[in-house]
């Protein structure tokens, strides 16, 4: 996977014809094998026929989560689609694990200054959040976390809302749909949710053919579980968000030991509010809090794309189901310019620990 930031534009005259737009979404997974994760996210998918020429864009940055669980994550400095979309930075993460007892998804898309349309639709920043878990009796899914923040509609004054679930307002040549959710599974072994935050679709006014589908940041997770003894070493995996409003941080990690193997470990981590995005591929501590459900760790890191720095994760707490409400986060970050620490309860996603 990718990790570096990357510019992304599109020419239309770069584009072949098309005729007529499908969308791209088909509401039907095929689970997976028992005792399987799975989680997706992007930040911008396009396909739309402008003025006689085809685009067909993504979804992009685009990451797809092993059905063994662990991490993925990628980031767009920008992306420019003439006529139909542009936005700042796009950070997609999805994280996941399968433990004796428990297993895990999460996935989380975040697009800044999206504009679609040329300004009929407009959002400061477009967070879309899924979580999905089961135990072996139960299994659920939320997209609780997901959120819009400065968003603005046919020339609306901008407000920072989380609409209701598959909130369709209508705008010229066709309808945007804010926090679409789809969800599947028997409750029981499976569950699966899709986040679509900004869904528009444009239908020709003559014929109804779909002319234009595009989807800004979309988050899926999806779990399988039949409860099954499973050996390995401590580790935790999770994503999620602190904070709320405008004064929020997102951010995805998998961290533990794998016996002779050594420690193992990813973070992303996005604090929003304080404009600091740390990257990091590895981890050099980590440990489990005694008598506690939760673990340390520690590694280097970029921060802002630059090298030098240090984060440690000074509690991780998995508090029980549903993440929300519950597990915990603490994080510090330091190195040249940059002494920051943020800690609080998730509003968004799941931690989920697997002790030895």
């Amino acid at each position: 996977m990718n990790h570096q930031m990357r510019q992304y534009a599109v020419s239309l005259a770069a584009m072949g014809l098309l005729v007529g737009v499908t969308t791209g979404n088909t509401w039907a997974w095929n689970f997976a094998p028992a005792n399987s994760v799975s989680g997706e996210a992007f930040g911008v998918s396009v396909k739309a026929s402008v003025d006689g020429a085809g685009v067909t864009v993504g979804p992009t940055p685009h990451v797809v989560l092993c059905p063994d669980g662990g991490m993925a994550a990628d980031r767009l400095l920008k992306i420019s689609v003439p006529k139909l979309v542009s936005s700042e930075t796009l950070a997609v993460v999805t994280t996941g694990s399968i433990g004796p007892a428990t297993a895990t998804a999460q996935s989380s898309a975040t697009v800044e200054q999206a504009n679609l349309l040329n300004g009929v639709v407009r959002a400061e920043a477009v967070v879309a959040m899924s979580s999905s878990t089961a135990n072996g009796s139960t299994a659920s899914s939320t997209g609780e976390g997901s959120t819009l923040i400065g968003l603005s509609i046919n020339g609306s004054a901008p407000v920072d809302v989380t609409p209701p679930p598959n909130t369709t307002i209508a705008i010229p040549g066709g309808a945007v749909m804010l926090n679409e959710q789809v969800l599947e599974g028997d409750g029981v072994h499976t569950s699966a949710i899709t986040v679509n935050m900004i869904h528009v679709v444009l239908k020709d006014p003559v014929t109804g053919t779909i002319t234009a589908d595009i989807i800004v940041s979309s988050a899926h997770s999806d779990v399988n579980f039949i409860p099954a003894p499973k050996a390995g070493n401590a580790f935790m995996t999770g994503g999620g968000k602190l904070g709320t409003g405008r004064d929020i941080a997102t951010f995805g990690f998998n961290a533990g030991s794998r016996g002779a193997g050594g420690l193992h470990g990813q973070l992303e981590y996005n604090d929003h509010a304080q404009s600091l995005k740390v990257h990091s591929l590895s981890i050099d501590s980590f440990e489990l809090i005694s008598g506690t459900t939760c673990v340390t760790f520690s590694g280097s890191a970029r921060v802002n794309n630059a090298d030098g720095y240090r984060f440690t994760v000074n509690r991780a707490c998995d508090n029980g189901e549903p993440g929300v409400g519950r597990d915990t986060f603490d994080i510090s970050v330091s190195g040249p310019g940059v002494l920051s620490s943020r800690s609080g309860t998730l509003t968004g996603g799941n931690l989920q620990l697997h002790p030895e």
